[in-house]
């Protein structure tokens, strides 16, 4: 039995640390898998500028800081939006949807609204605006 606690003792003594470097640690890993249709901003950068960047957050959110030269493209504005995105938009280009974290579903209802009318290579950005903020991307 005392072997027994022993081994209880140096399973805590390692386990503790290692959650803690787990969950605070400024260069952990995801622990948000990437759902169909994601791609991480790494990959969008190796991309370069054959990206066209969508704003999928609220007006007032993309008036008060995004991406430089995204477009606002919300599903409140569609109607409005839509035609401005089209004028920017060309097939040889990678259209990227954010929006304002991992747990926002607008990227991806914008992204399948846009497939939907014919838009190919519509991805969503894993991580939205938190992912491009933590990059400095945007300030």
């Amino acid at each position: 039995m005392n072997a027994f606690r022993q081994a209880l003792v140096i399973l805590a003594v390692t386990l503790i640390p290692s959650v803690l470097t787990a969950a605070f640690h400024p260069r952990r890993p995801a622990w948000v898998q990437a759902r169909e249709g994601e791609v991480s901003l790494t990959t969008v950068r190796e991309w370069g500028p054959a990206v066209l960047w969508v704003d999928a957050r609220p007006q007032a959110e993309y008036q008060a800081q995004h991406v430089p030269g995204a477009i606002a493209l919300s599903l409140e504005d569609w109607e409005i939006e839509l035609p401005r995105f089209l004028d920017q938009w060309d097939s040889n280009r990678k259209v990227v949807v954010y929006c304002s974290s991992t747990t926002c579903e607008l990227s991806h209802e914008v992204g399948e609204r846009l497939k939907q009318n014919g838009i190919s290579s519509v991805y969503v950005l894993q991580g939205g605006w938190d992912t491009l903020r933590e990059s400095g991307i945007v300030r």
